[in-house]
């Protein structure tokens, strides 16, 4: 008895070519497909019998959806906006530098900085009521010790050689 040799009787067809687009998309139902695949069971020279084990019965009772309440979420900004500073140090307040025991003097020494210069801060930007962190380093980020230059403003500088003629004419010497 050679084992290796299908019997003469079973015929079995290999598709050696692939299917088509019209096949492979082919929409049918389960019951359609269930159907054809009977056909084409029928149409073999041995009758083989499919059966299609029976769909369990899920729930008898129609389908209640869940009712959640709206659900709501605060969202807070990476940023913060706020009215403009006229006596800001940055280097001190926002990047918590320290310079050991001058750092009120040089605190000092920068109020007294703005407060000659603040007519100028003023109307450097008149329109610009607010700013915004969105720019500046986040706390505790390494921020090196830097000295920031006043912007240039023509407005500013009108204004501060204003103040100081009305200074010296309601002042005078």
């Amino acid at each position: 008895m050679d084992y290796g040799q299908p019997d003469e009787s079973e015929e079995h067809r290999v598709q050696l070519a692939p299917p088509g687009p019209e096949r492979l998309f082919r929409l049918e139902s389960e019951k359609s497909l269930q159907e054809r695949m009977r056909q084409e069971a029928r149409q073999r020279p041995t009758l083989e019998r499919i059966s299609f084990p029976d769909e369990p019965v899920l729930s008898t009772e129609s389908y209640a959806a869940r009712v959640f309440p709206p659900a709501r979420g605060v969202v807070e900004p990476n940023y913060v906006c706020y009215k403009r500073l006229l006596f800001e140090q940055k280097n001190l307040e926002r990047y918590g530098w320290d310079l050991g025991f001058i750092t009120p003097f040089v605190s000092a020494g920068k109020f007294y900085w703005d407060v000659v210069w603040m007519p100028y801060h003023i109307w450097t930007a008149p329109c610009r009521c607010y700013e915004c962190s969105a720019g500046y380093c986040l706390p505790g980020d390494p921020v090196p010790l830097l000295i920031y230059p006043p912007e240039l403003s023509l407005t500013g500088t009108v204004m501060e050689a204003g103040t100081i003629v009305a200074l010296f004419a309601i002042f005078p010497g």
